[in-house]
């Protein structure tokens, strides 16, 4: 078979997920402002998908690299069909923006009001918060197009006087609000800036007349290397590279309405872009501005929920537990601050000796990296491994590592070649002259407030080669040992498995050991709920299980390069994708094993990247109630109707409601997930 028929295409693959999200906004039975919100993600999901997948495509091209993908796609094919793709999702979007408009409009919500209704208050927003901080450039010879920042709402008006034409540049500053919202008999307006700068365009121009504007942005390379031979710190090389981000090049221009040729014209040749990457769209610029619209009335929110904590843990320290148990929590139905006090509790704990942990993301105002500060000042051996690489939260975490530094943490930065997306914390306590390890391993980030939105594992323990490995875990990431020589023990077998030394190594064992049973009469099973699949040889491997009689349920998120239910090829494999209202986020791997279950959680996506260049871990859960949690936890994924979408060789499609009362996993855990999982 050709490639074009084995693998799914990265760039439409996640397309595709994204134009789920996009469909939860058309869901009637999603709250109403809840569906605006899926409507704002899935607009700040397509800038990020521009800056980062397009700008590294129009690189490839730039290079001359003229390899195909897996699924037998060059990057210039690859862009088309993005091109294509994404205009279409644009009208998608157009088309549930004035959907919802109307229906925000039926309950007396008004997004983009009518000015004239409001005149007085909206002229006096002008005048006292906007006129004085915008400043129109009038472009010539003279004042040539400016250069413009990534994203940066601007608007180019055609202005005339004399009967002589001129193009006006404003670029709307970043400290103005987005969206000015006025209450009034108990009505809600909202107005976007560039909506009121618009209308008030006559004013700004006094003496011009007014032919035309058009509000448009650019979206700029954020596909950047940040490898330098000759930078040592890579503190100082993250800096330069955040500055260098803002200027890199454009890779989309976004406009609210058709352009003239003369202007389209310019646009190409200044930013030196073709039609394919430009957007003239038919919806206001940005739809993350929908974030902003906000109600006092509970009826258009999904219901709120309080997180639970585990009975058992309720009633005494979290040491004194793990002491007895293991224990394992699923965020946000269990309660991550459970976490955050157990870091504080460290930090003022005077039998704890040390804490070690990894930062890959966290939240502005983290109570964890107050704790972690608090445990230094407090005399503790606090030892911080910050990814500065993460995309998009570089300089936030150049912040924490100053801040932590300062407050007497010893903080490193992981690798330059490698990105540290291990999620683990070790704290060191001696106890009854004993020292006593407890490890935290997660799916997901150290951050409050995203754990409040997706879904990820926490699982805590004492066990002893868990601590042990975990020790020289850290020792390896503080750059003690080398990748390619280290192991955690000399154990016949290791609980945790890293890439890129010998996670994918093990990931092809088990799943060799579910073929060698399949054709030796047993029954072979996989269940894999990851974010992400796209790597040949693992996807390779899948479909010889599957060949073999291994079935294999696969729950993907987003990208996934396999294709489901071929015949002769993948008939026994399955793909869900779950999207609502939390983001599934966690990776959790059953493997039959002859009927011993074996159950992993890892930080790793079946990815080239994940396996190849980062530094993630699998660790084998073998806890015997914490292993049951997590098969119960797959099964209830796996039974999910009213939120998955079903994979048939390269396409997604729900299975028709029979009725309202299809089961939804995630629901039905808010209900109270102690009971569910007991």
């Amino acid at each position: 078979m050709p490639d074009s028929q084995l693998f799914n295409n990265r760039e439409l693959s996640w397309l595709s997920f994204n134009e789920r999200v996009i469909l939860q906004a058309r869901d009637e039975n999603v709250p109403l402002i809840e569906r605006l919100k899926f409507l704002a993600i899935s607009s700040s999901n397509l800038d990020e998908f521009f800056m980062v997948r397009v700008g590294g495509l129009i690189d490839h091209i730039a290079a001359g690299y003229m390899e195909k993908d897996l699924s037998g796609l060059t990057s210039i094919q690859q862009l088309n069909e993005i091109s294509a793709k994404c205009h279409y999702l644009t009208t998608v979007q157009s088309d549930i923006y004035y959907d919802l408009k109307q229906k925000c409009a039926d309950q007396k919500i008004y997004v983009e009001a009518l000015l004239q209704e409001n005149f007085e208050w909206i002229e006096s927003v002008f005048h006292e918060e906007i006129f004085p901080v915008i400043s129109p450039v009038t472009l010539g010879p003279a004042n040539p197009l400016p250069f413009l920042a990534n994203l940066r709402l601007c608007i180019i008006v055609r202005i005339k006087q004399n009967n002589k034409e001129y193009d006006s540049l404003i670029m709307i500053p970043e400290m103005l609000e987005r969206v000015y919202k006025l209450k009034k008999n108990g009505r809600s307006y909202y107005y976007t800036v560039d909506q009121i700068i618009i209308n008030f365009l006559p004013t700004i121009y006094k003496g011009y007349d007014i032919i035309d504007s058009f509000v448009f942005r650019i979206t700029r390379n954020a596909d950047l290397s940040i490898q330098d031979e000759e930078v040592e710190d890579l503190l100082i090389l993250i800096e330069k590279y955040l500055d260098k981000r803002q200027k890199s090049n454009p890779v989309r221009l976004e406009v609210n309405k058709p352009l003239p040729q003369d202007l389209k014209k310019k646009f190409k040749t200044f930013f030196d872009i073709n039609d394919s990457h430009i957007y003239e769209l038919s919806h206001p610029l940005d739809l993350s501005f929908l974030f902003n619209i906000s109600e006092n009335n509970e009826k258009f929110y999904y219901p709120g929920f309080n997180p639970w904590l585990p009975r058992e843990v309720k009633s005494q320290s979290l040491f004194d537990y793990l002491n007895t148990a293991d224990l394992i929590l699923y965020r946000p139905y269990h309660d991550f601050g459970l976490i955050g006090n157990f870091i504080r509790q460290a930090a003022e704990d005077h039998n704890v000796l040390s804490i070690k942990m990894t930062l890959y993301r966290a939240n502005e105002n983290s109570k964890i990296i107050e704790s972690l500060a608090k445990a230094a000042k407090n005399g503790k051996h606090v030892c911080v491994i910050i990814e500065l690489k993460a995309r998009f939260d570089e300089e936030r975490n150049v912040e924490w590592a100053k801040r932590l530094e300062n407050a007497g943490c010893i903080v490193t930065y992981g690798f330059m070649d490698l990105k540290v997306h291990a999620k683990a914390l070790l704290i060191v306590r001696k106890e009854n002259g004993k020292i006593q390890r407890y490890v935290h391993m997660s799916t997901g980030n150290y951050n409050e407030k995203t754990a409040r939105l997706y879904t990820d594992i926490d699982y805590l323990t004492t066990d002893k080669q868990i601590g042990e490995e975990t020790v020289n875990l850290f020792n390896y990431l503080m750059g003690y040992s080398d990748v390619y020589k280290w192991k955690l023990t000399e154990s016949t077998e290791q609980k945790i498995t890293t890439a890129p030394n010998s996670l994918r190594e093990k990931l092809m064992e088990l799943i060799d050991e579910e073929i060698k049973n399949a054709r030796k009469g047993k029954k072979g099973h996989i269940i894999a709920k990851i974010n992400s699949l796209y790597d040949k040889e693992l996807t390779l491997k899948l479909y010889e299980a599957s060949s073999a009689g291994v079935k294999i349920e696969l729950i993907v998120r987003g990208i996934c390069s396999l294709k489901p239910q071929v015949k002769g090829l993948s008939e026994n494999i399955s793909v869900k994708s779950i999207v609502g209202r939390f983001l599934e986020h966690p990776r959790i791997l059953y493997f039959l094993s002859s009927g011993s279950h074996k159950v992993f959680i890892s930080t790793a996506d079946w990815m080239v990247r994940n396996l190849d260049r980062r530094v993630e871990l699998l660790t084998e859960i073998e806890d015997k109630r914490s292993k049951i949690f997590l098969q119960k936890l797959l099964q209830d994924n796996l039974n999910d109707r009213a939120k998955s979408w079903y994979m048939k060789n390269d396409r997604y499609f729900k299975i028709k409601q029979k009725e309202k009362t299809e089961y939804n996993y995630q629901e039905e855990y808010l209900i109270g997930i102690n009971e569910i999982l007991e």
